[in-house]
């Protein structure tokens, strides 16, 4: 009996983990008549009162240009062709076209979007039913016949508000009971769980008063994403990169901004990754602001937005500086990443602020990642270390891992000059290896993880592998972290210790000390991806002869190699070849040994790169010259001193 009581109490302690107690208060009953999601007919009324307004009109022409790119030259009149990722085109074509119609007062465009209701209606199988595809097509149904109702014949009425239920009880039925990856703990911290259960809840929001099982729908809803909330990364930073970030962000606010007549907005104004991430979005956008830093599967553009999910952060937060950055980065793109949220979610009364008094650096802790730059200035440089695990440390405490977007790359570092890239990370890649980051492999193993398309979970659920926590200190001038990194590899040819340490000094001089005591004799590969532009000049390699940025390596018994590399990325579902030059060190020890590694500005040009005056190994200790001074630095104690 005791032993059974244990067990209904370690049972009872998981679902705890699993699903945190949210106190919720919210009143569904408030979803009354039409229109409800995310306006009813009085604020409807004031958005149409904008829609002459400089800023606005614009909002507005891109929405109908975007829902007309979208649909294509004519309505699909079935979706046979379609799978899970395109259906999501003709589907979020009626979402904006329907957006279009409701506040342009448009009566025209409505006969397309009534084509593209009757085409979704009349197919009941929308790529399968459980996923993205059927997401945005339920999700695209919900609000058309939510903001399109009193346009709407009685028979395409009932024809759409049928097919609502029918797919949001196969969406309901994923959840509950777990049958698919995407609704299991694997997938709490996945951008498909987001958009799958946000296009549950606005099925709910649109139906609810005339179907008895919205209410429920709702509340699985609401149940996932307590506990999705729970896990999201508090210093608001991203695993799956910039490009997820903005795709899964922009779906999470899908859902709270609906619900927010029913239960307000705390859920939002509490959570430590809704404060923070506005700010790592800026700290992660590239000198100029068009492009983002690019790391797991995400590539050098959002994949929506970011206005409207920073318009959306600025006014829940009263942040200047997420408004000022919507602005900066749609004046960038030319209005070409305007979404019709921007429209719903812009604040005028938010004054934006620019970043330029605020530090230039910035640690997000969870994910262990570090963005340093020498300025906010369009030809700054930008500096990226990534030192924490997968996930973070709060989901890797709690027992939770999600594959899919994520690299095997702790320990990766990149170095913009601008926007252009001297070290460079792999992208979205069909294969996901160790080898294509700038880290260590031993006798040809990367980290666990690595070898398929997706991250590969199995280790980190066995408990195979051993997570430290990064040391850091923060001078006036420059950034210190350094980690262990052993723990991230098999046993097999696990090394008795890595410890990377990375300074960034002023954000335009990084260096990195590799210390390594490997576990017997082993073949230690460190390959560094760099700039096509990267060539062998003054005993180190320039990487840009204008901006007179150079690398310097110290190696020691290393054999060194410097090649043109080339692989095969598929970011936004194309092949796309990606390539520069790759320096690689290789050796062979059973004994301890450390690198170092530099990129900079020497002060000379980059044909006369000299940057390391001396490397004390048995010291842990360099002295460095640089364009912006000589300094003396002890990686024992992650100290930097100008001399």
């Amino acid at each position: 009996m005791r032993s059974k009581s244990l067990i209904v109490a370690a049972y009872c302690f998981i679902a705890l983990l699993l699903f945190p107690v949210v106190s919720s208060a919210a009143d569904y009953t408030v979803f009354k008549g039409h229109p409800r999601l995310y306006f009813n007919k009085s604020k409807l009324a004031s958005l149409r009162a904008l829609k002459n307004d400089p800023l606005y009109s614009t909002i507005l022409n891109n929405v109908r240009i975007r829902s007309k790119a979208l649909v294509g030259a004519r309505v699909p009149n079935n979706l046979i062709r379609f799978d899970m990722n395109s259906l999501r085109r003709p589907a979020d074509g009626l979402t904006n076209l329907a957006f279009y119609c409701t506040v342009s007062e448009d009566k025209i465009s409505l006969s397309t979007a009534f084509d593209l209701i009757r085409t979704f209606c009349s197919d009941s199988n929308w790529a399968g039913n459980n996923d993205l595809g059927a997401a945005h097509t339920l999700f695209a149904l919900s609000v058309a016949y939510d903001w399109l109702y009193d346009d709407l014949s009685s028979a395409l009425r009932l024809m759409a508000k049928d097919s609502i239920a029918e797919h949001a009880e196969i969406l309901y039925k994923c959840l509950n009971t777990r049958d698919i990856w995407w609704a299991q703990p694997r997938g709490f911290m996945q951008n498909h769980n987001y958009v799958n259960s946000a296009a549950l809840a606005i099925a709910g929001i649109a139906l609810y008063g005339q179907d008895p099982r919205a209410e429920k729908w709702l509340k699985t809803a609401e149940k996932n994403f307590d506990t999705v909330s729970s896990l999201l990364s508090p210093d608001g930073a991203s695993h799956e990169g910039v490009g997820y970030w903005s795709y899964g962000t922009l779906w999470l606010l899908n859902y709270y901004m609906a619900l927010e007549p029913a239960q307000g907005l705390e859920k939002v104004k509490l959570n430590p990754f809704f404060k923070n991430t506005a700010k790592f979005r800026l700290y992660a956008s590239l000198p100029g602001f068009h492009y983002n830093i690019d790391y797991a599967d995400s590539p050098l553009v959002d994949y929506k937005g970011p206005g409207a999910i920073l318009r959306c952060l600025a006014s829940i937060f009263n942040d200047g500086h997420a408004q000022w950055l919507a602005q900066r980065v749609e004046e960038e793109k030319r209005g070409r990443s305007i979404l019709w949220q921007d429209y719903l979610w812009n604040n005028p009364d938010i004054t934006p602020i620019s970043p330029d008094t605020l530090p230039t650096f910035e640690w997000f802790d969870n994910l262990g990642i570090l963005l340093s730059r020498s300025s906010w200035k369009d030809d700054a440089s930008l500096a990226f270390f990534k030192a924490g695990p997968p996930q973070g440390l709060l989901a890797h405490s709690k027992g939770f891992y999600s594959g899919s977007h994520i690299h095997p790359d702790e320990g990766h570092f990149g170095f913009w000059s601008g926007r252009n890239p001297l070290a460079m990370d792999d992208g979205y890649v069909l294969k996901k290896l160790s080898t294509s980051h700038n880290i260590l492999t031993f006798d040809k193993l990367g980290q666990l993880g690595e070898g398929g398309t997706w991250f590969q979970l199995a280790d980190y659920k066995k408990g195979n592998v051993n997570v430290s926590k990064p040391n850091v200190n923060f001078g006036k001038n420059f950034q210190a972290v350094e980690v262990e990194l052993s723990g991230y590899y098999p046993v097999s040819i696990r090394p008795k210790s890595w410890k990377r340490c990375i300074i960034v000094l002023n954000g335009t001089d990084m260096i990195i000390r590799d210390k390594v005591i490997p576990s017997g004799k082993t073949e230690v590969y460190y390959p560094l991806h760099l700039t096509r532009k990267a060539r062998q000049m003054g005993g180190g390699i320039c990487l840009d002869y204008g901006q007179g940025f150079a690398l310097n390596f110290d190696g020691a018994d290393s054999e060194l190699s410097l090649r043109r590399y080339s692989i095969l990325t598929r970011p936004m579902g194309k092949s796309i070849p990606r390539g520069g030059m790759l320096y690689s060190s290789t050796r062979t020890t059973s004994n301890l040994f450390s690198m170092l590694t530099i990129l900079g500005k020497p002060t000379g040009n980059c044909a006369e790169n000299k940057m390391i005056e001396s490397f004390n190994r048995a010291k842990d200790s360099a002295v460095i010259v640089c364009k912006s001074g000589k300094y003396r630095i002890n990686f024992s104690t992650l100290s930097v001193e100008k001399i």
